[in-house]
């Protein structure tokens, strides 16, 4: 996925409130370890409550095609889950380098899962091989609440959190970018 102009209201339509079709459990345990200095200098209108998580949104980042990502505001080291059953499609895990500005958006570690219903999910900011220290790799049938990797910072990311998004692909007529996210419908727990 590229982040070409994200910003363009011409598209405006295409971002629209679409919410997925897949019910989808939370991308970690509720026992992930969080600390109060991971939203400061987040304005708190833009902090929400996601079961027993604290989230925001990036206003860098989360537009356009990424409208509906979610960071979900944990500790580097919490194990990530993932949120549904699939087939891991994508993995990129050797990174190390992060930085608050678009030059690091090509250092990001990350894996994707395809689901049921043409449904995908993306968990960004992974640390270092920690998808492959989980036994996860591509091609690899993943169940829900299974542990895909840690959370760690690196892309484009000024505090740890995990970068979540449930899209699923679009054509070009419909969406240029080729995905559009979806709202996550969550499974109900907790």
């Amino acid at each position: 996925m590229t982040m070409q102009s994200l910003d363009d209201s011409r598209l405006s339509h295409l971002w629209d409130d679409e919410v997925s079709r897949n019910g989808y459990g939370f991308p970690m345990s509720s026992d992930a370890q969080t600390d109060e200095k991971l939203w400061i200098d987040i304005d708190s209108q833009a902090l929400k409550s996601v079961g027993p998580f604290t989230t925001t949104d990036s206003p860098d980042t989360h537009k356009g095609p990424f409208l509906n990502a979610i960071d979900f505001l944990v500790l580097d080291g919490s194990e990530v889950l993932a949120a549904g059953e699939g087939v891991v499609i994508e993995v990129v895990e050797n990174h190390t380098k992060y930085g608050d500005g678009e030059a690091y958006r090509d250092s990001l570690n990350y894996i994707t899962i395809q689901h049921a219903n043409g449904e995908l999910t993306q968990y960004c900011h992974l640390a270092e091989n920690s998808v492959g220290f989980a036994d996860v790799r591509v091609g690899s049938r993943v169940q829900k609440g299974e542990v895909i990797g840690k959370v760690g910072k690196t892309g484009w990311t000024d505090r740890d959190h995990l970068h979540f998004l449930v899209f699923r692909m679009a054509n070009q007529v419909e969406n240029p970018h080729g995905f559009k996210s979806l709202i996550p419908q969550w499974d109900d727990q907790e």
